[in-house]
């Protein structure tokens, strides 16, 4: 037997059948699922926006680091450097992508779509750690932005519960036709000292309740830091702070499975590697891991008020001869509460540099996750 967690690295990065190494199905057309930047252009656009005014607060930095984790098929990357090409030129020039990418049918998409940009500086790839070839030790340290839209949530989890002799983490029985959960004694000291830290004496009461702990999130997160010796990380993904993805409304825990556009909670539909695993984001966890490598935060709300802040009417009135009805209606998927808008949030922190005008954060409301 493997931890769930072992399961769900294996099944979504594994370098034979991983999700993400060999099927990869995002987009609407023959996808699992869809991200933002396949939904709307109107998401690049306005990022595009909060990547301008970072640059600015750095002073506008030559190279300008733009390092994306989890670029997917290259979507959103691709439709930024063509924004910039266009709308602000003199940030092309100084642009030096980096992404953070496994091995496999993901990586190669992106590298053909970037092929299709004549950059001073050409795009790099760095990998997770026990990958091979990265480029991560030969990259000079500068100024720049890490971001991520729906990165995070696909980092393996430990999924632990309390049972009635103590915390329980979950294991997977591959021995079968079909891989089966086995619930045992917490796997290692690490898993019980980040239990006993991270869940408090009232989580302990709740017998049967399910929560999932992230504990590679620190190691990824130092990782993409060090490119940066000042900048912003912005994070997008469906998430909340701890004391909401905690609470005993969540008695199942997050984890769902996304295959053919349909989420559940068979977890081990396709298996393995034949379905998007995910889980919420703890940006309460993110927010301090980040403040722990110096970063201040920034910013932080759902993204519907984080793209209304950035213009996202005024995206809509100056697009509306072009877009299609039905283009319309998608991009209102990006803001609608009961879509993207507000089950999505957006974190923005910063080290070694002023802020950078809070535009995407000016509506705010949501408690902070510090």
């Amino acid at each position: 037997m493997i931890t769930f967690c072992e399961y769900m690295k294996q099944s979504l990065g594994g370098s034979r059948g991983g999700y993400y190494t060999s099927r990869g199905r995002i987009g609407f057309e023959g996808g699992d699922f869809f991200t933002a930047p396949e939904t709307s252009s109107a998401f690049a656009s306005l990022l595009a926006l909060q990547i301008l005014e970072t640059d600015q607060a750095l002073d506008f930095p030559d190279p300008f680091y733009m390092i994306e984790a989890g670029p997917g098929n290259g979507t959103l990357a691709s439709g930024l450097l063509t924004i910039f090409r266009t709308a602000a030129p003199d940030l092309y020039k100084r642009i030096a992508p980096v992404l953070y990418e496994l091995p496999g049918v993901l990586l190669e998409r992106q590298r053909q779509e970037l092929s299709n940009f004549n950059l001073r500086y050409a795009p790099r790839w760095i990998f997770p750690v026990g990958s091979q070839g990265s480029e991560l030790d030969e990259i000079v340290p500068g100024a720049g932005i890490v971001f991520g839209n729906e990165f995070l949530d696909a980092l393996p989890v430990h999924r632990i519960r309390r049972g009635e002799a103590g915390w329980e983490e979950c294991y997977v029985d591959q021995s079968g036709e079909r891989p089966r959960e086995v619930w045992g004694s917490l796997s290692s000291e690490e898993v019980d000292r980040e239990v006993r830290e991270t869940l408090g004496p009232d989580f302990a009461t709740r017998r049967g309740q399910e929560v999932e702990l992230c504990l590679v999130l620190p190691e990824v997160l130092s990782r993409l830091d060090r490119l940066l010796s000042r900048g912003f990380m912005l994070w997008i993904d469906y998430g909340d702070i701890r004391e909401e993805l905690h609470s005993e409304r969540r008695k199942s825990g997050t984890l769902l499975s996304y295959r053919n556009h349909r989420a559940t909670e068979d977890l081990f539909e396709g298996f393995p590697g034949g379905s998007d695993l995910t889980a919420h984001v703890d940006f309460t966890r993110v927010a301090h891991t980040l403040t722990n490598l110096g970063y201040s935060l920034e910013g932080y709300t759902d993204q519907m008020s984080w793209l209304m802040g950035l213009g996202f009417p005024d995206w809509l009135e100056a697009n509306s001869e072009r877009l299609t009805p039905e283009e319309t209606m998608q991009s209102a998927i990006l803001v609608h509460p009961l879509k993207m808008g507000r089950i999505f949030k957006a974190l923005l922190m910063k080290k070694g540099t002023e802020s950078c005008g809070r535009s995407g954060f000016r509506f705010g409301g949501l408690r902070p996750p510090l």
